[in-house]
């Protein structure tokens, strides 16, 4: 009996025991969590590590949880360096986070993977996707603009909606596209339209080939990563409402002459030009049916200049002047501001809802977004619906399931093909031209050109729209076989579609269209669909705690289709039955195209106690683009770092230098962007009398192969007074080879050319990247962020169709070979420049260059002869071809140029001179934050330096041509040469110069090119964070508003509405070394003739 009371007594125990240590096990921690000034830190992530179980601290940093004794909690916030504790008992614990000044914890995406920056051996920019939300940007391109060195983003089509362009190190390719590859989430895209940017978690840009070259043979532009937001591990669910709305105005204007002025300035300037004028006497002009005319009383005029009767009402809507000319008549005209009307404020709006969070399985995030673009451009409005969905599920603890999904729409309306028919000729439409004539009728702005109307003409006849729609689709699986070893898969549907509808219209309001009354339609469809597949192993290991081993290696598969068709129709009778079937002509062409290509890639790294680290990489790409035998290329690479900081010998320094890095990278990428017949030939369909027949168009060359961009990469990572002062600096050098050019055949061979690998080009630099924490308080911060890239190139070779012997300005044979594609040469003795040549850079800017104005009649007389000069004189009205007068530019003349027959020297198309760039040579910007309290006030400046632009537009409105002198005149001729202004800064002004005087303003010249150099005020931005006890009661996290502006102002050398960022052609294509004119009338592409916008946005953000 006594034995089984003892029994019964221990087994009471041991259940009370158990009882006792399972509550001891299990209970609630509480705590709060402060920074290391003793603030409270709200919002910090507090996440048990073997459950992801979690909270969220409240205003006062307190916060508790349910969790077992000897758990692991997890401590984070933005800003603060994660801090890990081990729960020992339930007493209440005091966290202390330090701030995440360090430049060396920092997470990269790398391609396949991601790599903390203090084992980064390679060149990798990044960008936090919160700094990217606030900004009112209609692209992602457009908030990027001088934040990430080495990264130009400059727009060329300042219309809504058009995507700027990249380049990254200057690009590697001379006749080959320039632009990086945007890998989204793993997935390859052509763009990064249709990105919100609140969906963005990161972007990096990698950008020597150890980064890079893990993509091989599309990598030698450099990469583009982005990855989207995923779920916020343990906080719940988290909604966000984001709303912003404001007004967007033209950023710069040119300063055109008002009615007023105009016929101020104009109609004596022709009474005095042209008084002895026997062709074009001024008499008849200035009483004629022109712009500054007064015979315009017919009802049909098109311009609103006459004199009014004596005793005469002046008509509603007209003005009066005395006729400086004879002030004893008075004229009466209109004031029509053209610019005002193409360029005019704008309402831009933008709507974001999101929600995501996370449960011990489950992590999501998902999107949708509206914004709106009215446009300041006529015609111009633009829309983007975009939806996001990122889920990631913990089937298990070693395997793990995801799926991405991202859909947007994009909608815009657009001008005509070429914007300097309607826009540029719009813009110099005299500001007396009337929109409709007195009968109601639609006018066309300059009797000699058909082009010139008014915006709302322009809408009235033109419909035009087009829409892209993009879709896709990602499932990923990460399952970890053993610890250390993990397996990853994704496969990615990509889609792209594009419709355009465009309708000319041929009669409105009973009037003809003057442009083309045969009513053109064009329907187009293209379409792109990509699927990809990509599985990969990854280990990651650390030995005896000193050697640390990572390696991937893996497969690739992506196979593409494009299909295109276009069909066009004219010559309907009716604008009532606007379809293709209604035309009389009809035609169509269609495309449809695959491709594949098969890769296989690895990259191991070692490090040995984050002090000796190498990296190496390979990747083989077969492309079906290439011929059998050529297909594959094998792009290598290999870096190293040595982390000085981390010697024994530099503890006494660290206090100072607390990281010293060195880092060197060496490796090659590829560019496979040929077209997919360049390799196989084509044919083309054509006719032998009745019968149809197909004719070779295009050459096979089955010996092609990629274009091989060698690169070598320095860089250095220093920081400084505790990680509150960072630098990064980077040269690289890359050379690509085997670059293809256009061969030019034999006259016995039925293909004029046939592209072949035979040349290359250099391109190097450097670029400066430095954060500074200037200040950091309790209540105040200011810290500094600097950027700064250089870039430069030259070509290497060309091929030998191109040699010749070189000889020097004096006409003396050196000895030596050149090799030149295209340029100028010297007639007299034989010197060339000029072109794409060896040993010279891409991008130059050759034209006529000022020697200065001729300001007396013995200068005129013993002026050079002038071949465009129609030889015009004020003084004896007549037109000597060659001859100059004075006010006129006195043009530099080439040594060993041509000459005339008595061996005089001339000015003529020989005499070309360097007038500038396209490309900058230095770009980057600068910008504070300023933190108080609940208030961030951002100031964000960019800049580029060393580029020119030819601006055509500019000698339109100086100029006075279209027709009789009846185009707009800007306020240059106000610094224009008179007797009265003999140290003007341009020419002397003449009506119509480019047809009856002399040319001042022919193009290109130094007049025309201006230096395109700019520093942009581009972000300003003024946040408050309304305190917490004010939203608590209303169950919210944050409520934010703010006021923010965008490109605010250019401080530019560039003259009038014209963006300084790019002088290329506005088609988003276009070779980026290649100039184009503001004002290029002959092609459907045109320069950049238009501002970009000024915005001021309202914003509202409410986290619940």
């Amino acid at each position: 009996m006594y034995k089984t009371r003892i029994i019964i007594t221990q087994v009471i125990f041991l259940i009370v025991s158990s009882v006792s240590l399972f509550a001891q096990r299990n209970g609630t921690l509480a705590g709060k969590v402060y920074d290391t000034q003793g603030n409270p830190v709200p919002g910090a992530a507090v996440i048990a590590k073997s459950t992801n179980n979690g909270t969220v601290t409240a205003e006062d940093g307190s916060f508790s949880i349910s969790l077992a004794v000897n758990e692991h909690i997890l401590v984070s916030s933005l800003g603060y360096r994660d801090k890990e504790i081990t729960v020992q008992n339930f007493s209440p614990v005091k966290v202390v986070l330090e701030e995440d000044t360090q430049l060396l914890d920092e997470i990269l995406v790398i391609g396949y993977g991601t790599q903390s920056r203090k084992t980064l051996t390679s060149s990798i920019s990044k960008m936090d996707g919160g700094k990217l939300t606030d900004i009112p940007a209609s692209t992602v391109g457009d908030a990027l603009k001088g934040k990430i060195p080495g990264l130009r983003v400059s727009t060329c089509n300042a219309l809504s909606g058009e995507t700027p362009r990249f380049m990254i190190r200057g690009g590697s390719s001379i006749t080959m596209s320039n632009d990086p590859i945007y890998i989204v989430d793993g997935a390859l895209r052509e763009d990064m339209n249709g990105i919100n940017t609140n969906d963005i978690e990161s972007i990096e840009v990698l950008k020597d080939a150890a980064s890079a070259g893990i993509y091989g043979a599309r990598a030698s532009n450099g990469v583009i990563l982005v990855t989207t937001k995923k779920g916020s591990a343990g906080k719940g669910i988290q909604l966000t409402v984001d709303t912003q709305v404001g007004f967007q105005s033209p950023s710069t204007k040119w300063n055109i002459l008002n009615s007023r002025d105009y016929l101020n300035y104009i109609r004596p300037a022709i009474a005095e030009a042209l008084a002895n004028d026997k062709e074009h006497p001024a008499k008849t002009l200035l009483a004629g049916p022109n712009a500054y005319g007064t015979g315009n009383t017919s009802s049909k005029s098109i311009y609103s200049t006459r004199y009014l009767d004596w005793g005469g009402v002046v008509p509603d809507g007209y003005s009066w002047m005395a006729d400086p000319v004879d002030p004893t008549k008075v004229i009466i005209f209109q004031d029509n501001d053209w610019q005002n009307q193409w360029f005019s404020t704008a309402l831009w709006h933008k709507e974001y809802v999101g929600v995501n969070g996370s449960s011990d399985r489950v992590r999501y995030s998902a999107s949708a977004s509206y914004m709106g673009d009215d446009g300041i451009v006529s015609s111009s409005d633009y829309n983007v619906f975009t939806m996001h969905g990122n889920t990631s599920f913990k089937i298990n603890d070693r395997l793990e399931a995801g799926a991405t999904f991202d859909m947007s729409r994009q909608r815009k309306h657009i001008p005509v093909d070429n914007y300097y028919q309607c826009i540029g000729r719009g813009l110099i439409a005299a500001p007396t031209a009337m929109e409709k004539n007195l009968d109601g009728e639609w006018n066309q702005l300059v009797s000699t050109n058909k082009n010139a109307h008014s915006p709302a003409w322009y809408e009235r006849f033109y419909k035009r729209q087009n829409s892209t729609s993009r879709q896709s689709g990602a499932f990923n699986l990460k399952w970890t076989l053993f610890d250390g070893l993990v397996f990853n898969a994704l496969y990615n549907r990509f889609e792209q579609h594009y419709e355009g509808s465009y309708y000319t219209y041929g009669e409105r309001d009973g009037v003809i269209n003057s442009v083309t009354s045969s009513r053109p339609m064009t329907q187009t469809r293209t379409s792109t669909t990509r699927d990809t597949f990509t599985a990969h192993f990854a280990f990651d290991k650390t030995f005896r705690s000193s050697h640390h081993l990572s390696s991937t290696v893996g497969y690739e598969y992506m196979r593409q289709a494009y299909s295109y068709l276009q069909a066009k129709s004219s010559g309907s009778v009716s604008d009532d039955v606007p379809v293709l079937q209604s035309g009389t002509n009809f035609e169509a062409t269609n495309k449809d195209e695959h491709q594949a290509m098969m890769s296989g890639f690895a990259r191991v790294g070692y490090d040995f106690k984050q002090r000796y680290i190498v990296s190496g990489s390979i990747r083989a790409d077969g492309s079906s683009k290439f011929a059998s035998g050529h297909r594959w290329g094998f792009f290598p690479a290999a870096s190293a770092a040595w982390l000085v900081s981390e010697e024994p010998f530099w503890d006494n320094l660290k206090r100072t230098v607390n990281t010293f890095k060195l880092r060197a990278s060496y490796g090659q990428t590829g560019n496979n962007g040929i077209g997919l017949y360049d390799t196989y030939g084509a044919f083309t369909s054509s006719s032998y009398g009745p019968l149809p027949t197909m004719t070779p168009s295009k050459m096979q060359n089955s010996s092609m192969k990629w274009e091989t961009t060698t690169q070598l990469d320095a860089g250095i990572d220093l920081s400084f007074l505790n990680d509150r002062v960072r630098f990064i600096f980077d040269y690289y050098n890359k050379v690509t080879s085997d670059m293809l050019f256009s061969i030019t055949l034999p006259d016995t061979s039925p293909y004029s050319s046939v592209m072949a690998n035979v040349g290359s080009a250099r391109f190097y630099g450097f670029e400066v990247e430095l954060h500074s924490e200037n200040i950091s308080t309790r209540n105040f911060s200011w810290s500094t962020d600097f950027t700064y890239a250089f870039s430069k190139n030259k070509v290497l070779s060309l091929p030998d169709e191109y040699m010749y012997d070189v000889v020097d300005e004096d006409g003396h044979v050196t000895g030596d070979k050149g090799w030149r594609i295209g340029g100028y040469t010297m007639s007299e003795s034989g010197y060339r420049f000029g072109g794409t040549a060896v040993g010279e850079p891409l991008g130059r800017i050759y034209g006529y260059k000022v020697s200065h104005i001729i300001k007396t009649q013995e200068e005129a007389d013993n002026a050079l002869y002038d071949a465009e000069s129609k030889g015009f004189r004020v003084s004896d009205g007549k037109r000597i071809t060659g001859r100059k007068d004075i006010g006129d530019y006195e043009w530099c003349n080439r040594k060993g140029s041509a000459v005339d027959e008595k061996g005089n020297e001339i000015i003529n198309s020989e005499d070309m001179f360097y007038l500038g760039n396209v490309v900058p040579h230095s770009v980057g910007g600068i910008n504070n934050t300023i933190r108080w309290k609940g208030l961030t006030f951002n100031i964000y400046l960019d800049y580029a330096i060393g580029h020119s632009i030819i601006n055509g537009q500019k000698t339109q409105l100086i100029k006075n041509t279209m027709g009789d002198c009846n185009s707009s005149l800007g306020d240059l001729v106000y610094d224009c040469w008179t007797p009265d202004n003999p140290n003007a800064k341009y020419a002397r002004y003449t009506p119509n110069d480019t047809d009856w005087g002399n040319r001042n303003w022919r193009g290109n010249s130094s007049f025309m090119v201006e230096r395109a150099d700019y520093l942009c005020v581009r972000d300003v931005s003024l946040f408050y964070d309304l305190p917490k006890k004010w939203i608590e009661p209303l169950k919210m996290q944050r409520v934010t508003v703010g006021v923010s502006g965008n490109t605010l102002y250019y401080f530019t050398g560039v003259t009038g509405a014209i963006s300084p960022e790019s002088g290329i052609s506005s088609d988003n294509s276009a070779d980026m070394y290649t100039a184009m004119s503001t004002n290029n009338n002959s092609s459907s592409a045109t320069g950049n003739l238009m501002p970009n916008a000024r915005k001021v946005i309202f914003s509202l953000k409410l986290v619940f």
